[in-house]
């Protein structure tokens, strides 16, 4: 679960995301941490923020990473300094503020962000949160507050953090920067500063942290994950135990599995397959089932149960495709055989591209998976499947659509889908070694 809390200085965004963070057990990260790193990265380099190419050439090289000190307090790591302290400057703020306009640093900061946002439940604050790097968080919060009580509260802050400048810095002096800033954040072409339509508008100006907290909280949904229907949990549970009563069915990396929108894929051998991949996955999955299959007696119900969508013969791969980025859009889960069809000697064949369309158009994970031993139990050329035998499901890491996503369309297509054959390539070699560890 994503809780995205944006808005601008002095509204309390730090302070609020943390103690939320705390309560729910979630990670928290401060955005403008990575901003201020980079800042201080091309300030202690000599690059000139004035000069967004030079700046950009330094993003290769920008190394950030998030630990705790030995006060067991969160400290931000450049190249493997601790910078926690001086990313704080009113120098550092300004230069961020600036190089945040600069389109490739805020593409490669995105990514970053969403990189550490897929590893756990988190809170993430900013100034575009809700609005473009997490447009589907499950919360959207917007805080504001009057400028003058954001400025004292900014000044405040300043002097407690920089004594040595205490007798330097004015509170009018704070004001401007803050009303300067608040102007380019504002105004900028890229990511700019507003509020997204489904975010919650909390004006802090005369509410304490834990009352801002606590309207927060109120927002979380008690359960990220949405419970199964009661007839899908019926079938699904009856599948896995029949999967595990007759072929001692095995299923190992459910941990990189996430909650939300995704395309689950694995080889295709057997009819065994869909039943054996829903059933080993904990959330609600979707696929697309001949549409001859519903006739059929007691078949065509157990599969509408367990969220099959009908497919004509008649219908275009353009209405399928439609259809199938409709249901990713809702935030389910898809099943997708890439080889297009099941393998005639359970090898494991080319992939279709269609898949990689799907997960570029509908911005979505792909979860790869591999299935051992539903071959040897139903092969495409027998019409009766074996009651007994051995079936193993390993699911691996997720592959993001946006590692791809500056390449042109169609190689970028064509990456995402080598990646996935090599990945379900990388499970099946690890089952056959052994199962040894964690799958890849």
């Amino acid at each position: 679960m994503i809780v995205a809390i944006d808005g601008p200085s002095g509204t309390g965004k730090s302070t609020v995301a943390k103690s939320v963070a705390a309560r729910l057990g979630f990670t928290f990260f401060d955005t403008g941490a990575m901003y201020r790193s980079f800042a201080y990265w091309i300030l202690k380099n000599g690059v000139p923020s004035t000069h967004p190419e030079e700046v950009s050439k330094w993003i290769s090289s920008f190394q950030f990473s998030i630990t705790k000190n030995q006060e067991a307090e969160r400290a931000y790591l450049v190249n493997g300094i601790d910078v926690t302290q001086e990313i704080r400057s009113p120098e550092i703020s300004s230069i961020s503020s600036q190089i945040a306009t600069y389109p490739e640093v805020r593409k490669a900061m995105v990514k970053m962000q969403r990189r550490f946002g897929r590893a756990s439940n988190a809170v993430f604050e900013g100034r575009d949160m809700g609005t473009v790097v997490f447009p589907d968080a499950d919360v959207k919060i917007f805080l504001t507050a009057n400028p003058a009580i954001r400025a004292e509260r900014r000044y405040k802050e300043l002097v407690a953090k920089f004594p040595d400048l205490s007798e330097e810095l004015r509170l009018d002096q704070v004001m401007q920067e803050m009303a300067d800033r608040d102007q380019n954040d504002s105004n900028r072409s890229i990511s700019p500063l507003r509020q997204a339509p489904d975010a919650l508008l909390i004006d802090t100006s005369d509410l304490t942290i834990d009352q801002v907290v606590e309207r927060i909280l109120a927002q979380v949904p008690k359960n990220s994950t949405p419970p199964m229907k009661w007839s899908y949990r019926l079938i699904h549970s009856l599948a896995h135990f029949f999967f595990r009563a007759f072929f001692r069915l095995k299923v190992y990396g459910k941990e990189h599995l996430r909650p939300g929108a995704g395309l689950l894929i694995a080889n295709h051998t057997s009819n065994y397959d869909p039943p054996v991949l829903s059933s080993s996955c904990p959330d609600e999955v979707h696929f697309l089932a001949k549409e001859s299959l519903f006739q059929v007696p007691l078949l065509g119900s157990l599969i509408r149960i367990l969220n099959a969508h009908p497919v004509s013969r008649s219908s275009s791969d353009l209405h399928v495709l439609k259809e199938m980025i409709q249901m990713l859009s809702q935030g389910k889960k898809l099943i997708v055989f890439p080889e297009g069809k099941r393998s005639p000697d359970g090898t494991l064949h080319p992939f279709e591209r269609g898949f990689s369309f799907l997960s570029m158009k509908a911005k979505c994970p792909i979860f790869p998976a591999y299935i051992q031993g539903t071959y040897e139990a139903w092969p495409i050329h027998r019409k009766i499947p074996r009651l007994f035998g051995k079936i193993v499901c390993v699911f691996g890491s997720p592959i993001e659509w946006d590692d791809f996503e500056d390449l042109p369309k169609k190689e970028a297509e064509e990456a995402l889908q080598k990646r996935c054959f090599e990945a379900i390539s990388a499970l099946k070699e690890w089952i056959d070694e052994g199962a040894k560890g964690s799958s890849p």
